[in-house]
């Protein structure tokens, strides 16, 4: 009976081995499975949620740039003077000019600008801010500008904006990628249109732009580019392929005919995987892509494949290995099976944890900048699952801080650092509102965070929102020595308000210029700002730089002050206008001390116009135009030294060539050189300790020594070639330089002589 009890005891622990072995390999396998799967589908995720985020920045930035072209567009059209470029002939032509002068005045102090036409057939003019020429029609450079104009059906007007690539008289290529809007100017209807305005918008600036966000805010490389409604790319990171027709792409043809505003899929090109995200702009309608090959963001998965493999196969054999060696002890292996299990999804779950935060800000950003409405049932499972606190149902605020001396904020800390300081921000913010409120703060990116509130605007108003803005404030400059400014934004009933809000708010805070930093700016504010503010007086401009170049420099401080105080209440559109206008003067009026490389106004001019958008108020403006002023004062002063100083020379040099001349004196100089002879005369004596008349006579003197010395010449004939003719005044200047009688030195000098 014993041989058969163990055998089934045997067969026992063989089956139990088999089932354990079985189990394990079973649950290991849909363990790996399982991580894997939902590794790879987070990383998916965040790669589509990264770049939906980006694609929507770009495309409100697009949508700016095409209002920036609207407000171009209306101020060109309801400007009086620029009616003389389509109708008035070239009879008076400082006429033309004057409006020529206007229209290039607002091309030049607008970045998005590259160039603007005025149309005329009825003229045969066309009139180009590109080079300020004035052409015949059928002479024009970009003909295509004319065609548009001249097939222009009233009742099918071409799409704008139309992207093209255009010949350039200033590219240095000679070519340049540009958004072109035609405008009919005065159009009588039914009639072939005669006037048009064409703008032409730069595509590089939307360019520029693709590429710094694709930089900055991803982690992964993306091709972005932008289309059309027909496949038509209008923008693209490769320079020439503005115009290319992708519609026979599969992908391409898929996001057209889709009617959803928003979404992302896989494909396949040319046998690679991408991940494809895009967005619409109905506005424009065009269609924001990015193409993130599964390359560049799966390689970390499949590691953690590999390495999941390899650690399964491990615990396999480990398994096997405790199985054969401690199989009568069964609940040993199933303790180190549980506890593995343990392990993973807590590690899981931490992962999880960990990036929480960041799903709940990319997802909150997306619904404030996002197209798309989302649903009530949608936002409830987002709210659970990511644990947003605002309700987001009734009246609901938002109120927007921005880091001041945001430049200086990066320059002190590495992006590690700048992360967590602004982390810290956000819960210094929601420690304070909390009390309060349900709210929830999400990182805009840059210098911006946005606080989200649920609000009874029955119950709450500004003053009660600019005290906790102020205690947010406070608390910020006490813990984190940091400043920040903040907006106040209007309140909305609706989420797909929340966009429109949004962009007010960022336009609101741009008047920290006036306000200056850690100002509370409120809707209110904006009452305040004149619609319609009288512009720099050009008087003003001319006694600044008449004072500039006098070497004035307090006067031109006070006549800055006296044109900025002007400005106060102007729109920040207005305000930026003006300055930059006013510093296009200042350089315009210094051009040889601007190119100078000797000197820092260039240097200063440059900085000015890059950093102009980072500034963030008046005072950092002050400090910019007071340094070119000194620089221009110095400049100017080192240069006149050096004038009056090659003036003196060249006296000297005149005055030893024509010492022989009885007629020389400090008029005759004065006229040589074309200036006062009061002020030449002065200009000597203050270089020299001596008058004009005095170095004559010291001159003329050396030379009748010389002559008395070296000739046996009379006094007569010496008199004659050192410029005298009144013998008596000659005899009275020798005596007075000498010391002693003409008759006395030459006995002197005889005696001297023979003696020798």
């Amino acid at each position: 009976m014993g041989i058969p009890n163990k055998w089934r005891l045997s067969s026992l622990y063989t089956k139990l081995l088999l089932t354990f072995t079985i189990t394990v390999t079973l649950l290991i396998i849909g363990l790996s499975t399982l991580l894997y799967r939902n590794y790879s589908q987070s990383s998916i995720d965040n790669v589509t949620r990264t770049n939906t985020a980006l694609l929507h920045q770009i495309s409100y930035s697009a949508n700016y740039m095409d209002n920036t072209a609207q407000k171009f567009i209306s101020t060109v059209i309801a400007e009086p003077r620029v009616t003389n470029l389509f109708f008035y002939p070239d009879k008076d032509m400082i006429l033309l000019d004057n409006a020529f002068k206007y229209l290039n005045l607002l091309v030049t102090t607008n970045d998005y600008i590259f160039s603007a036409y005025t149309i005329s057939f009825p003229l045969d003019r066309i009139v180009s801010t590109e080079n300020g020429a004035f052409y015949s029609v059928g002479d024009f450079y970009d003909s295509q500008a004319v065609d548009f104009v001249r097939n222009w059906d009233e009742s099918n007007p071409v799409s704008m904006p139309v992207a093209r690539t255009i010949p350039s008289v200033s590219a240095t290529s000679g070519l340049a990628d540009v958004y072109t809007y035609v405008v009919p100017y005065q159009p009588r209807s039914g009639e072939q249109l005669q006037t048009a305005l064409v703008v032409n918008i730069k595509a590089e600036v939307l360019r520029a732009l693709i590429a710094s966000l694709n930089t900055q805010a991803s982690d992964f490389g993306s091709d972005i580019f932008v289309m059309d409604e027909k496949g038509v790319v209008v923008n693209h990171p490769t320079e020439g392929m503005i115009g290319q027709n992708l519609e026979t792409e599969a992908y391409v043809r898929k996001i057209l005919s889709s009617d959803q505003a928003a979404g992302n899929f896989k494909t396949n090109i040319d046998s690679q995987s991408f991940n494809v995200t895009y967005v619409s702009s109905n506005k424009l309608k065009w269609k924001f892509v990015s193409l993130t090959s599964y390359g560049t963001f799966m390689s970390p998965v499949n590691a953690v494949k590999s390495s999941t493999m390899l650690i399964s196969v491990a615990v396999l054999l480990l398994g096997l290995i405790f199985s054969f060696m401690m199989s009568k002890s069964l609940y040993s292996p199933v303790r180190r099976l549980v506890d593995s299990v343990r392990l993973k999804g807590d590690e899981l779950d931490k992962k999880q944890r960990e990036h929480r935060q960041a799903l709940k800000g990319n997802w909150l950003r997306e619904m404030i900048l996002g197209s798309k409405e989302i649903g009530q049932k949608e936002f409830l499972a987002q709210k659970t699952e990511l644990g947003i606190r605002a309700e987001l149902t009734g009246s609901i605020q938002m109120i927007l801080f921005r880091i001041d001396n945001y430049k200086s904020f990066t320059e002190s800390y590495k992006q590690g650092d700048r992360r967590l300081l602004k982390f810290a921000i956000a819960n210094i913010i929601e420690d304070l509102v909390s009390v309060r409120f349900k709210g929830d703060v999400i990182d805009m990116d840059a210098d911006r965070l946005i606080l989200l509130l649920d609000v009874d605007d029955s119950d709450e108003n500004e003053t009660t929102l600019k005290a906790l803005v102020h205690d947010i404030q406070r608390a910020v400059n006490e813990y984190l020595r940091l400043s920040v400014s903040a907006a106040i934004g209007k309140l909305t009933d609706s989420r797909l308000g929340l966009g429109e809000v949004y962009s007010d708010m960022l336009a609101l805070s741009m008047y920290r210029l006036f306000a200056g930093k850690g100002s509370v700016l409120t809707p209110s504010f904006l009452l305040t700002i004149d619609s319609n503010p009288l512009p720099i007086p050009e008087s003003k401009t001319k006694l600044l730089l008449d004072s500039l170049k006098l070497g004035h420099l307090e006067k031109a401080k006070g006549y800055y002050d006296e044109m900025m105080d002007g400005l106060i209440g102007s729109s920040y559109e207005t305000a930026l206008s003006s300055i930059m206008h006013l510093m296009f003067k200042i350089r315009g009026a210094f051009p040889s001390i601007a190119a100078n490389g000797n000197t820092r106004v260039g240097e200063l001019f440059q900085a000015f116009f890059v950093g102009i958008d980072s500034i963030e108020s008046m005072e950092e403006i002050r400090r910019m135009f007071e340094a070119i002023f000194e620089e221009i004062v110095a400049t100017a002063d080192t240069n006149k030294q050096n004038k009056r100083h090659m003036i003196v020379s060249r006296i000297k040099e005149l005055i030893e060539e024509q010492y022989r001349d009885p007629n020389l004196n400090l008029s005759l100089l004065a006229e040589e050189f074309q200036m006062s002879h009061v002020y030449l005369g002065r200009m000597f004596k203050e270089a020299t300790g001596r008058s004009v008349v005095e170095h004559i006579t010291e001159v003329r003197m050396g030379h009748v020594k010389r002559l008395l010395e070296e000739t046996s010449l009379s006094t007569k004939e010496i008199v004659e070639q050192c410029g005298w003719e009144d013998s008596n005044y000659f005899y009275i200047l020798f005596k007075k330089h000498f010391g002693i009688p003409l008759s006395q030195y030459r006995l002197t000098k005889k005696f001297d002589d023979e003696k020798s």
